[in-house]
């Protein structure tokens, strides 16, 4: 059974950009320190002084929000648009992904760009995704068919192409109005990694056994409901690890909002139980995909909570263990296959029995270094929690997909820097 998401980074093997690797592609090292230089990167445009930075369009300015800076339209504008600087990671581009934070009231709405250079020119701009909240007029949507020779685009993932692997990248927004209705952008990240070998398991950060209080939803007892949004069950695993986060941090949807959920004949007779699951499904479908499993649109519904909400990729467990040590559980993208002849893709006492692409969320560490996580595909919600092997969970994860994360805290300067 395939569960939950097979987007980007699913299809790297198959195109070849990773040989010789079980389900979503890219390998990786084991620790931070043995990296030189860094294999990942993250950058994020924030505050007023990085917005500047970039370039405005006549029709978009830089206005203080509710305490935030935010990229806005001027009165009279429909449309605009904010570049960010050029970004040049420390190696070279073997996969990005771009996560950004926003409020989109009404039928507004913004579209996320992408430009890479390659050798000695700047590609076109591919269009990385047209996102809303509430995705009521222009549908919340990734898009198909972007394929040069400067890279490819699945769903939410830039991929090189035959001109070879980029050097530095821009991003761009694009704000788009509706009546009077105008869009925020509060926030524009990237995260890049050229990973391509694996060295082993990391030694773990841990001195004690540190567990956060994650409430546990499985999205197994919603199987069956909101077929028009992917049918629950197996292919609900982000939206309820999504769920689980936002819960973890007290906030979400309303009980008006989740009062609002329509009829279904299926989620009815399981009593509407969990509702808060079936919201974040509904708010991060993707129509041109047709699931719940793109990243950034993950991310994006977290922030519209007030939360600091960005997709990331990291080298080794250590880094995941630093954000459980400052309280902060994380979403990860792990991959493994336990039916097949080979021993090096298995996770022991998974929760099935494969996966190509599956969303958790890690919630802590035991003092040995394995990992403490809330899966959503147990069967139940007594069953969600479950303790992995480090070396499995970390060699699946990096594997399955270069080390991607969500991290979603709230606003607070001292976890947004890290």
């Amino acid at each position: 059974m395939v569960h939950g998401r097979i987007t980007g980074l699913a299809l790297l093997a198959v195109v070849g950009v990773f040989v010789g690797q079980p389900a979503m592609g890219a390998v990786a090292c084991s620790s931070p320190s043995q990296v030189s230089p860094s294999q990942v990167s993250f950058s994020a445009w924030r505050t007023q002084a990085d917005f500047r930075t970039g370039e405005l369009t006549e029709g978009v300015q830089i206005q203080d929000v509710n305490g935030r800076a935010a990229l806005t339209l001027r009165r009279g504008s429909d449309s605009g648009s904010w570049t960010s600087p050029v970004r040049r990671p420390q190696s070279g581009i073997g996969d990005l992904v771009p996560s950004w934070q926003a409020r989109t009231p009404g039928d507004s709405w913004i579209e996320i760009r992408l430009s890479v250079q390659v050798a000695d020119h700047w590609s076109a701009w591919y269009q990385m995704g047209n996102w809303s909240f509430d995705s009521n007029t222009t549908p919340r949507t990734s898009i198909n068919g972007q394929k040069d020779a400067d890279g490819k685009i699945y769903t939410d993932t830039y991929v090189p192409g035959a001109n070879g692997a980029p050097t530095a990248y821009r991003l761009r927004a694009v704000l788009h109005a509706a009546a009077q209705d105008r869009p925020e952008v509060f926030a524009m990240a990237a995260t890049t990694s050229s990973l391509t070998g694996a060295q082993g398991t990391s030694a773990t950060t841990m001195k004690e056994t540190v567990e956060l209080a994650v409430p546990p939803f499985s999205q197994m007892i919603h199987t069956g409901e909101f077929p028009a949004y992917g049918g629950g069950g197996a292919v609900w695993c982000s939206p309820t690890s999504t769920a689980m986060l936002l819960a973890y941090w007290n906030t979400g949807p309303s009980r008006h909002d989740l009062a609002g959920l329509g009829p279904d004949e299926v989620f009815d007779s399981h009593g509407r139980r969990d509702p808060e699951v079936d919201w974040a499904a509904l708010h991060t479908w993707d129509v041109a995909y047709s699931g719940t499993g793109n990243w950034p649109f993950n991310t994006a519904y977290a922030s519209a909570y007030g939360l600091d909400g960005s997709v990331r990729q990291y080298e080794s467990l250590q880094d995941v263990e630093n954000w459980i040590l400052r309280k902060v559980p994380v979403a990860a993208s792990i991959a493994w296959d336990n039916t097949d002849d080979r021993t090096d893709n298995d996770l022991d006492s998974a929760s099935i029995p494969r996966s190509g692409g599956h969303l958790l969320v890690v919630s802590g560490f035991t003092s040995t270094g394995d990992v403490i996580v809330a899966d959503p595909a147990a069967p139940s919600n007594d069953t969600v929690r479950r303790v992995y092997d480090r070396g499995q969970f970390e060699r699946n994860w990096l594997t399955g997909s270069t080390g991607t994360t969500y991290v979603v805290h709230p606003l607070r300067n001292g976890l947004s820097q890290q």
